[in-house]
């Protein structure tokens, strides 16, 4: 019985975070700077009741400043959508009479077990890190998951692994 039922081990690491917040450019350079990127202006209330991957915020609520000036709307005011993942892990340990302390270890491993997307800030790509661009086409939208490098964001992956100690 303990043959069959004994030396199961269970481990589990959950991580539940906040999003990262971001700042929302204008998609047009109005204060005649010679280029970059400058912040839009506030012109309503960005929030939404119901945010989903296609409407993280009211991009309405943001237009391009008037020329010759810097836009109104602070750094990092909107927060993007937060980890929820789940990783599991189960190990047998089996016992081998060939030699005494020799045994052999069945593993498996699921990452992000339930797949849960993991969405990154909304209209983020390299060149835009950190920030939404209004004036372009999406820019509230969630378009791409799984990317920053700082998070652990994965789809569903499932290993298995025997390994023999001697």
């Amino acid at each position: 019985m303990n043959y069959v039922f004994g030396g199961w081990k269970f481990n589990s690491i959950d991580t539940f975070q906040s999003g990262s917040p971001f700042t929302v450019n204008s998609g047009t350079n109005t204060e005649g700077s010679g280029g970059g990127t400058q912040r839009a202006d506030v012109i309503g209330d960005y929030h939404v009741a119901n945010q989903d991957p296609s409407f993280w915020f009211n991009p309405a609520a943001f237009t391009a400043p008037p020329a010759y000036t810097y836009g109104n709307s602070g750094r990092n005011i909107i927060v993007g959508p937060g980890t929820d993942q789940i990783d599991l892990s189960l190990f047998k340990e089996i016992p081998l009479p060939v030699r005494e302390g020799m045994h052999l270890e069945f593993r498996a491993e699921a990452f992000n077990l339930f797949n849960k997307p993991q969405f990154d800030n909304p209209n983020e790509s390299g060149a835009t890190a950190g920030a939404a661009t209004i004036g372009v086409p999406g820019a509230s939208a969630l378009n791409y998951a799984g990317n920053p490098a700082f998070f652990q964001r994965t789809s569903r992956e499932i290993q298995l692994a025997m390994k023999l100690y001697f």
